[in-house]
């Protein structure tokens, strides 16, 4: 996950197991998500001077500035520095951290759980665009009329609900004739019953993937807090559950904020309004079953693509997993071609026995040319008929002169400005087929302008 600004927080630090031995040291959460955890003593007892240990700990908890108790979760040493001073051991380590808890000290061996998990994504508010704030016009003068909180909420497949809440925060300024109103948008999953935190964030993290592949952005979750029954606290008379902020290590972001408009969007929250739970639900539901393909997809989509080449070739095992995901075809059934090939390689001398067996296979599976044409199959009205045969072509050659060298297919690989419009007709393709998994209708489809202009581009005869 990704933070506005830098956190460094002062305090002290045991182990669990071992709460009168106390450290001294600064938690640090970057930006980007990084977090770290440097002390001044050995956290161990009994530690022998200069050892090289570079072991971890499970959990680590503390009391830091602000936050009170905190608890920080799979951490192991970056570095772990000793010096002798007047005969004084001085330590000065840093310990890598994998997730933060703020507002509570949990027990060695405690599983945390929770009843509800509240978490925002970089681009929400761009997405959702609900309409919290209303402006009327009387004569010259602008009235803005805001409404403190608006949601919608959803049931998920899994039993929990989802709610999309869009808040507005009056921020008061020093000027008479200023009033700043911002607006923010964020998802809450809650659930009847305690939910451990990694299915919550796994949940978190499908729709933030839903927001990448909408938005055409690496997205990334910008905030993560959770509430449980289990953990309250007495505010002047009522007991109410503690919020739990959380911080987890980022395993891949974009230092640059994302650029997200709503005119580059596949859809907007609007879109699917009338029918958001089933098409949520869908995919949510279908992630599981493609996420190896969308890890490709993703990939492909990053700026950090060495070249054009690379990306093509990310995208075409992209189209490749996801036919295989999809569809089961093939020239001939298992068994029937285990029995054939069985044959086939008896009539071969026995030294040669084990190559051709390896030769034969696959060989009852389909071609990449066969998976393809069955991909774009269902969108030839809106690629256009006479386009496919060359789509088609362009892949296959490109593909298999890239990926052999072949140099037979070099006059018919894509080069240069062909190739990068090739790699974003084939983005193209697996919108098109995920899009339409999750409901869409081809006179949606036909008004979707990030499709149209890349469907539009023109190869060069060049």
């Amino acid at each position: 996950m990704k933070i506005k600004e830098e956190i460094k927080k002062s305090g002290d630090f045991w182990l669990p197991t071992i709460p009168d031995r106390k450290v001294p040291g600064t938690l640090s959460i970057s930006p980007e998500g990084d977090i770290e955890l440097e002390i001044l003593k050995p956290l161990e007892p009994n530690i022998e001077p200069f050892s090289r240990n570079m072991g971890g700990f499970n959990r680590v908890v503390g009391h830091v500035q602000e936050y009170g108790y905190v608890t920080l979760d799979g951490c192991h040493y970056i570095t772990r520095n000793h010096s002798m001073s007047q005969g004084i051991l001085k330590v000065h380590s840093v310990l890598s951290v994998n997730r933060v808890f703020t507002g509570v000290a949990y027990a060695e061996n405690e599983v945390p759980r929770f009843n509800a998990f509240v978490f925002s994504i970089e681009g929400l508010d761009e997405w959702v665009a609900m309409d919290a704030i209303n402006y009327e016009h009387k004569e010259e003068i602008k009235i803005v009329a805001y409404k403190p909180t608006h949601s919608i909420s959803f049931n998920l497949a899994n039993g929990m609900q989802l709610e999309i809440i869009s808040s507005v925060i009056h921020n008061t300024s020093l000027s008479p004739r200023e009033e700043k109103i911002t607006r923010e948008t964020y998802f809450k999953l809650v659930s009847k019953k305690d939910q451990e935190l990694n299915e919550l964030i796994s949940v978190a993290q499908k729709l933030t993937h839903l927001l990448r592949f909408v938005t055409n952005e690496t997205v990334s979750l910008d905030s993560m807090s959770a509430i449980s029954d289990s953990h309250v606290e007495n505010a002047g008379g009522v007991i109410m559950p503690i919020e739990i902020n959380i911080y987890s290590q980022s395993g891949f972001y974009l230092k640059n904020p994302p650029q997200v408009h709503w005119t580059d969007m596949l859809f907007r929250f609007s879109d699917i309004h009338s029918n958001a739970e089933r098409v949520i639900n869908k995919w949510i539901e279908s992630y599981k079953q493609y996420e190896d393909a969308f890890n490709l997809y993703f990939l492909a989509q990053l700026k950090l693509q060495p070249s054009n080449t690379t990306k093509f070739l990310t995208l075409a095992q992209c189209l490749e997993v996801y036919h295989r995901k999809t569809y089961d075809d093939k020239y001939m059934e298992d068994d029937e071609f285990r029995k054939l090939r069985k044959g086939l390689i008896k009539q071969v001398p026995k030294s040669d026995r084990n190559w051709f067996g390896q030769r034969l296979k696959f060989a009852h599976e389909l071609t990449l040319k066969d998976r393809i044409r069955k991909i774009v199959e269902p969108y030839e009205g809106f690629i256009g008929e006479e386009n496919v045969p060359q789509l088609i072509d362009y892949i296959v050659d490109s593909r298999h002169y890239y990926t052999h060298y072949n140099p037979d297919l070099e006059s018919k690989a894509a080069k240069g400005q062909n190739l990068y419009i090739l790699c974003l007709k084939m983005e193209m393709l697996f919108e098109l087929c995920f899009l339409e998994l999750m409901g869409f209708g081809e006179e949606k489809i036909n008004s979707i302008k990030r499709l149209r202009e890349k469907c539009e581009l023109p190869f060069s005869d060049a």
